[in-house]
């Protein structure tokens, strides 16, 4: 065999190794770079629903904020409204008296807003807190009016406030208005408590802090347009922010500029990049080996291959000196193809080919290990968004379930005395509210009946008003001492009052032989009676303060006789107060016609169903518009 011949068949035996081992490499890149843009696919996805889930969370708290600022700013007015030194003030003229009973009023509270009573001239009568120059320069000022208005406005600073106008009336009449108004940024760090800093964009010329670090970022913040929305930018000095832009409307939809939340993801970043940089050299030196073990297979494997690639090629030239080794082993020449002796050994081959095996396996489990840790981080990163999302489904879950609570509380069997027909709703604005009634037999055969509306909304509210329930049935037995009884609940009430709520309250005491009804009102609203024919008269009687705000306050006891046939309301603020989408309020005069049509187009003398006519009521005149208080009513008719 010529020296000619055994090139030609090394080369011939090279030449298909290497092709082979280019199409594995290849193939092994290929899948490899499927993987990389699997696992980028799946990371932006992941990142988009973050994104999302993120800006829905931090809305809903942005909203929640705002909506109990806007209740606490509307019961902080209503008590300086119905504090009968406020009018006696506005009467004598005295803005000394009412910048007093003003910052009297800020020092019982904890957000401590900014006053100002405003005449129906729109003349500043009295101001005080800390924003009073908002006042001053008219920001907030103008004239008084009959509707209870909430709205944003942003400073001259470009600094947002809440604002709530509430009027004074005396009877009919709008003598002047109460303004509190509170700066949003101060709530801002109690919902939004991992927050660097806050910021507030109006315009396209820059942002204004609210609190916090706002540096000077590297690129320009899109104009404000109303759109929510979640990036990342980097500051002059190189920190990194998650920034989230929430939009600020007030209860009418209108747009005011756009809330800026503020958080330092540098550390993290730099971690994440790290763990990124790590994974992909880990990457990187998996497949750089799997490909080197790759050739080593393929090298090891087509020895023999080689071999009978050059035995065929030296036989296909006519060559016969070629010879195989026989069972006796006997000392010959050997010669070389790719370093593989021509004789062949077969458990050499053998043994080879496990080596092979053992190599190719190696590389699978290293790249099925890498392929498992890509998943196992984008499975990492989507939990916590799964987990945001339970959360919120516990939170409802919790709702319904204390919604089904407070319904359970109330009384549901009205048949108390048989000159006496009752009925009673209530519907709270959110799943749980803040309004209760009661209605109970006392041993001297008169029917009591309380009704109560706790200020604000939500689980809080809830509570207290279980907790009021519970006190004023307790205290509340007898009509003689009444006021007396309605003291004691009080102080009970101002005892155990940590959050600083208060309640409205009507208690009666109803005789059916008579028709007399004794009761107090504790800055409740003024019953209606409406007679047969559906005639209604207002019971108005000279305000008492309301319960929960002062201990050792007394209360006036009233009296008025309910005739056979006529029909008293006891009703909360969420009856006179419903309004459109428009913000039309339904008004005292309207709701007065309005129980006055029920009552004369009642085909039945049945109060349970003129309260649920009653509320039928409030729906056509509210039309698609979300309710905005809770609504209470009670109904008796002294039975002929």
């Amino acid at each position: 065999m010529t020296a000619s011949s055994t090139k030609h068949g090394t080369r011939k035996g090279r030449s298909l190794r290497r092709g082979i081992t280019l199409i594995a490499a290849a193939a092994l890149l290929a899948v490899s770079g499927i993987i990389f843009a699997y696992s980028e696919f799946r990371q932006d996805l992941v990142s988009r629903r973050y994104e999302s889930a993120s800006i829905e969370v931090q809305s809903g708290l942005l909203d929640t904020m705002l909506a109990l600022y806007r209740g606490r700013l509307r019961d902080i007015a209503r008590t300086i409204v119905l504090d009968a030194e406020i009018d006696t003030a506005i009467d004598n003229g005295g803005s000394d008296d009412l910048s007093r009973l003003l910052e009297r009023a800020r020092n019982t509270l904890l957000a401590r807003p900014s006053f100002a009573v405003i005449s129906a001239s729109g003349e500043v009568l009295a101001t005080t807190g800390d924003e009073v120059g908002l006042v001053e320069s008219g920001a907030v000022q103008g004239r008084a009016a009959e509707a209870i208005r909430n709205r944003i406005f942003v400073s001259s600073n470009g600094v947002p406030y809440l604002v709530h106008y509430a009027p004074v009336r005396r009877g009919d009449l709008v003598v002047a208005q109460v303004v509190a108004f509170l700066e949003i940024s101060n709530g801002i760090s109690v919902f939004f408590p991992d927050l660097v800093g806050t910021a507030f964009a109006q315009r396209a010329d820059g942002l204004v802090r609210l609190s916090g670090d706002v540096p000077a970022f590297e690129s320009a913040f899109p104009s404000p347009d109303g759109q929510a929305r979640l990036q990342v930018q980097a500051s002059i000095d190189g920190r990194r922010f998650e920034v989230v832009t929430l939009p600020l409307r007030d209860e009418d939809g209108n747009f005011s500029g756009d809330v800026i939340l503020l958080k330092d993801i540098s550390k993290a970043l730099e971690r994440e990049e790290v763990l990124a940089t790590l994974a992909f050299a880990s990457v990187l030196v998996i497949v750089l080996l799997s490909l080197g073990l790759l050739a080593r297979a393929l090298r090891l494997g087509f020895r023999p291959l080689g071999a009978v690639v050059y035995l065929l090629d030296a036989m296909a030239r006519g060559e016969t000196g070629l010879r195989m080794r026989d069972a006796a082993p006997r000392p010959e020449p050997e010669s070389q193809v790719e370093g593989v002796p021509a004789r062949f050994a077969f458990h050499s081959v053998a043994r080879q080919s496990q080596q092979s095996e053992s190599s190719e396996s190696t590389s699978v489990t290293r790249r099925t290990v890498a392929e498992i840790d890509t998943l196992l981080d984008t499975v990492e990163r989507f939990r916590a968004s799964i987990e945001a999302r339970n959360a919120l489904i516990a939170v409802q879950e919790q709702l319904e379930s204390a919604r089904r609570i407070q319904h359970s509380l109330l009384p549901v069997d009205f048949d108390l005395h048989p000159g006496l027909e009752i009925g009673a709703r209530m519907r709270a604005a959110q799943d749980v509210g803040g309004d209760f009634f009661d209605a109970f037999p006392v041993d001297d055969g008169r029917v009591a009946a309380v009704i109560a509306d706790v200020s604000g909304k939500g689980i809080a509210a809830a509570l207290f008003a279980a907790q009021a329930s519970v006190v004023l049935r307790s205290h509340c037995q007898t009509p003689e001492n009444l006021p007396e009884q309605i003291k004691a609940a009080n102080n009970a009430l101002c005892q155990r009052n940590p959050e600083e709520m208060f309640l409205t309250a009507i208690v009666a005491f109803v005789t059916p032989r008579t028709g007399e009804v004794a009761f107090v009102n504790a800055g409740h609203c003024p019953p209606m009676i409406a007679g047969p024919g559906g005639e209604v008269r207002l019971e108005m009687r000279p305000p008492n303060l309301v319960l929960g705000v002062l201990p050792d306050v007394d209360w006036s006891l009233h009296h008025l006789t309910l005739k056979p046939g006529e029909s008293l309301l006891f009703h909360s603020d969420g009856f006179d107060e419903a309004q459109t989408k428009e913000g039309e309020i339904l008004g005292r005069d309207n709701a007065i016609e309005m129980f006055s049509k029920v009552i004369r187009e009642a085909e039945s003398p049945d109060c349970a169903d003129a309260s649920d006519r009653i509320l039928d009521e409030i729906d056509q005149f509210a039309g698609d518009a979300p309710q905005a208080d809770d609504i209470t009513l009670i109904t008796m008719r002294r039975i002929v």
